[in-house]
């Protein structure tokens, strides 16, 4: 219970810090809240003969920074898309229809990315493929600094989209497979169910935690933005790799 309600009120606040500012008093409280359950909960599970989740497994080198990959791979990929909705609809004049229908490319890159993953992965190694998906999805991101404020852009933002489609899906099945893998048979959905927590935590926080970002784009300092993404695309998966070297033979 402290863990769920401890995620929902971090949720919350980062949500209120996106809409109203990090300085609002709902958001500081929800937060606080947030970390106060969290660690509640850690207490609990340290001291617990049966925990839900033994903290042994967290301290795991594979399932500790497998997880932070992904978990970059989601803030970065979910918080990009909502400063690329902002820039067709505000600055570009795209209708909403229009300006989900110019995402197509981006699935079009992670269908790309998903078959071309486990190639990587068999042929290079997850570790390998967390480095080379990371270095695409930063490459193509930092590109979209450059997008102009007219619609001669769209090759741009289409192009980019795409690749970094691809590049996000290398360091989504690269984290799965570190995150799951090394580990004994009565670890093994506990690993797994932790990833998709993962997922689904970071998505839904993605958005908030850059809503004060993407309030940029409508002033015109939207490529800080952008420039940020790239950067903790970069620097994460970059730490990762690092911090996973040598881990696990699943992860060369």
């Amino acid at each position: 219970m402290s863990v769920t309600l401890g995620l929902l009120a971090v949720v919350l606040g980062l949500a209120q810090a996106g809409e109203h500012g990090w300085g609002s008093p709902t958001a500081l409280l929800s937060l606080a809240a947030g970390v106060l359950l969290l660690l509640v909960f850690y207490a609990v599970e340290r001291g617990a003969e049966a925990p839900l989740v033994p903290l042994g497994v967290l301290g795991r080198r594979t399932v500790a920074w497998g997880n932070i990959a992904g978990l970059i791979a989601f803030l970065t990929e979910t918080s990009l898309v909502f400063l690329m909705t902002l820039y067709l609809q505000k600055v570009l004049g795209f209708s909403p229809l229009a300006a989900g229908l110019s995402f197509g490319v981006l699935g079009i890159g992670t269908v790309v990315g998903g078959t071309v993953a486990p190639r990587a992965i068999g042929r290079i190694g997850t570790r390998s493929t967390l480095v080379l998906g990371g270095t695409v999805q930063t490459v193509a991101t930092a590109a979209l600094v450059g997008l102009g404020d007219d619609r001669s852009w769209m090759w741009l933002l289409l192009t980019g989209t795409f690749v970094g489609g691809v590049g996000n899906i290398l360091v989504i099945v690269g984290f799965m497979v570190t995150a799951t893998t090394g580990l004994p048979d009565r670890e093994q959905g506990l690993a797994t169910g932790l990833a998709t927590m993962t997922q689904q935590i970071v998505i839904t926080m993605g958005t908030p935690v850059m809503s004060a970002v993407a309030t940029a784009a409508l002033t015109g300092a939207g490529a800080a933005g952008i420039a940020v993404n790239a950067a903790i695309v970069l620097a994460g998966t970059r730490a990762a790799a690092l911090f996973l070297r040598g881990a696990a033979p699943a992860s060369r």
